[in-house]
């Protein structure tokens, strides 16, 4: 199992709307997969302001590509690139191997 972290800094103000756009995501995504897609949307206590995290655990690497493929492709997800463009100053994807969940 890989945990796939999507982590992005949003202009001050903004972390509410971006967790508003992340939560409509989850519908997009668990269609556009054919499956129930396990996540978690966070925000920061500490650490770097207005800090928004998209937590996704997908069965591996090349399944986290063939949704992400049809995500991008999707036009209702290309319409909001630019609400996108409004929200955040920047982000960065990272990936783990799940070990172990309790």
């Amino acid at each position: 199992m890989i945990v796939v972290r999507l982590v992005f800094q949003t202009k001050w103000g903004e972390a509410q709307k971006a967790v508003d756009q992340f939560s409509q995501f989850v519908d997009q995504m668990s269609r556009t997969a054919g499956k129930k897609v396990h996540g978690r949307i966070l925000t920061d206590l500490s650490g770097p302001f207005h800090t928004v995290v998209q937590e996704l655990e997908v069965e591996s690497l090349a399944e986290w590509e063939r949704m992400r493929a049809a995500m991008f492709s999707d036009p209702e997800m290309q319409n909001t690139q630019a609400t996108q463009e409004m929200i955040f100053e920047g982000g960065r994807t990272e990936y783990y191997t799940l070990e172990k969940s309790w």
